[in-house]
């Protein structure tokens, strides 16, 4: 009896070093985290905790601060990012709005000095030079605006079946004065019967006009405006095409990026293709571009056709 109860002693101390050395590697292995995390908050670097332990619950402890540094990562890049982008966007807009309005200041300031002289067929021609740059100042603010709205998610989107071929012919009326005054050749290839597709009827109309005039600021050299209309097996397509100096392969890659334009500096803030990008975005059509330089560019808007998603939404009810 004395040695089983000499044996069952020595068994429990064992097991109690056991598990006191146990105990000590879990409070040494937990000790290491907090110093760890401790260090990386302080130092604010991107690293994680390296802890190879034999303890199940430890390793996924540090597994799920990783899994969380991780997520920190990225948001403190996304958050970088975006002040950036900010930077970037009170940039331009210091620079769109600064040239606009000192041409104004200046001719203003002109416009006075012809009055003083009473050299009334100056002044009015300084007079239209006021009105032609407050256009331009009144659309770069309404272009910021609609893209603020659109990323803050701010713009909704009617959704509802359009006839293209209506709202191409009524957009193309408004350019038509425009067009025959700067002496452009117009081609429109639309045939007389309606092209339905779902979208935002403004949307749309917006994504036309800014693809006509970047055609007519950006291509203009060529003095030629296409716009088609197709409908092809599974895609209606726009078209809108210039015979201007195009775009080169490398900024075709840049060229739907918000701030990116090909234009001189100060003549252009490159937001109309970017906002033209967003709204096609947002009816789940896509924006394409092919230019070749010298020859001739072509944007394209591509929208599902009533058919494919009329198929789309009968597979979705057969698989439910």
């Amino acid at each position: 009896m004395a040695v089983v109860t000499a044996m069952l002693s020595v068994l429990l101390c064992l097991l109690y070093l056991r598990e006191r050395g146990i105990n000590r590697r879990i409070n040494r292995e937990l000790m290491y985290v907090k110093e760890r995390i401790g260090r990386l908050t302080v130092e604010e670097g991107d690293g994680y905790v390296l802890l190879p332990s034999a303890n199940r619950g430890i390793r996924e402890l540090t597994a799920q601060i990783n899994r969380l540094l991780e997520d920190l990562y990225l948001q403190k890049e996304d958050d970088r990012r975006a002040r950036l982008a900010m930077m970037q966007v009170l940039t331009n807009i210091s620079h769109d709005l600064r040239t606009p309005l000192t041409v104004l200041k200046g001719y203003s300031e002109l416009l006075a000095g012809r009055m003083r002289k009473r050299d009334l067929g100056e002044a009015e021609k300084m007079a239209a030079k006021i009105g032609e740059k407050t256009d331009e100042l009144v659309s770069v603010i309404g272009k910021y605006f609609t893209i603020s709205k659109l990323e803050s998610g701010d713009m909704r989107m009617a959704q509802r079946r359009i006839d293209l071929t209506r709202l191409c012919h009524e957009v193309m009326l408004d350019y038509y004065d425009l067009l025959e005054t700067a002496q452009f050749a117009v081609e429109i290839q639309m045939d007389g019967r309606p092209v339905y597709v779902h979208g935002d009827e403004e949307a749309i109309v917006r994504i036309l006009k800014n693809l006509i005039e970047n055609a007519m600021k950006h291509g203009g050299d060529g003095r030629f405006l296409g716009i088609r209309l197709r409908c092809l097996s599974e895609k209606t397509v726009i078209e809108v095409e210039d015979h201007g100096k195009g775009i080169s392969v490398r900024d075709q890659e840049r060229i739907f990026d918000r701030n990116f334009t090909t234009a001189r500096k100060g003549s252009g803030s490159g937001l109309g293709l970017a906002i033209a990008w967003e709204l096609a975005g947002r009816m789940s059509a896509k924006l394409e571009v092919d230019s070749e330089p010298g020859v001739r560019t072509v944007f394209r808007v591509l929208f599902a056709s009533e058919a494919a998603k009329d198929a789309g939404r009968e597979e979705l009810l057969e698989k439910s």
